[in-house]
C-alpha cells in the first residue's frame, strides 16, 4: 500500500477515535468484528484537484446508539451525520496538511454484509465502539507524488465543531 494511502487512513482512524470520544463512547482498535450483525453503513465521497476518493462507514446498531445523544437509537438520520461529521474531521486534517477537498452528502443504507471492492487491496479499520462495532473503508484516487505537508502553525482553523464566519 502506498504510504500516502497508510497515512491517510491512520488520519482517518484517528478522527474516528475523537468523534466517539466526544460523544463519551469508548472507541478502541479491534483486529476482527463479529460477522453476521445488521449493520447501517453512511457513505460520503470527497473531491478535490489532487486527491478524491470516499469512505464507508459500517456500524452496528449498538455502536450507533452508543453515541447517538439524543437517544432514539441507531437511526438512519444519525449514521448520516456521524458519516458527514467524521468526514469532516478528515476534511480538515487533509487542510491542514495542504490538501483541500470538498465534501458530498452522505448516503445510508442497511446490511448484513459489506463487502466494497477497493482500487487496491486495502484491509478495513475496525473499531470497537460502545458495545458494538465500526468498520471504516478509505478509498483514494491521488495526484502521482502527492504528500502530505506538515500543519502550519498560523494557520486560521477552527477547532472541530466550532464554527468560523468571515
Amino acid at each position: 500500500m502506498p504510504p500516502l494511502h497508510e497515512d491517510l487512513r491512520a488520519i482517518l482512524a484517528s478522527k474516528a477515535h475523537e468523534l466517539f470520544g466526544d460523544y463519551g463512547v469508548t472507541c478502541a482498535t479491534t483486529e476482527a468484528v463479529p460477522p453476521g450483525a445488521r449493520q447501517l453503513c453512511g457513505i460520503l465521497g470527497f473531491t478535490g484537484d489532487r486527491l478524491c476518493g470516499s469512505v464507508i462507514v459500517a456500524a452496528t446498531e449498538d455502536a450507533i446508539a452508543s453515541s447517538n445523544p439524543i437517544g432514539d437509537g441507531p437511526t438512519r438520520g444519525w449514521v448520516a451525520e456521524l458519516t458527514n461529521q467524521l468526514v469532516g474531521r478528515f476534511k480538515n486534517a487533509l487542510f491542514r496538511s495542504g490538501v483541500e477537498v470538498a465534501m458530498s452528502i452522505p448516503v445510508v443504507l442497511t446490511a448484513v454484509r459489506l463487502q466494497p471492492v477497493l482500487a487496491a487491496e486495502l484491509a478495513p479499520t475496525q473499531l470497537a465502539v460502545g458495545g458494538g462495532y465500526v468498520t471504516l473503508w478509505l478509498e483514494l484516487d491521488a495526484e502521482p507524488g502527492l504528500e502530505l505537508t506538515e500543519p502550519s502553525p498560523d494557520a486560521m482553523i477552527a477547532a472541530e465543531g466550532e464554527a468560523m464566519l468571515f
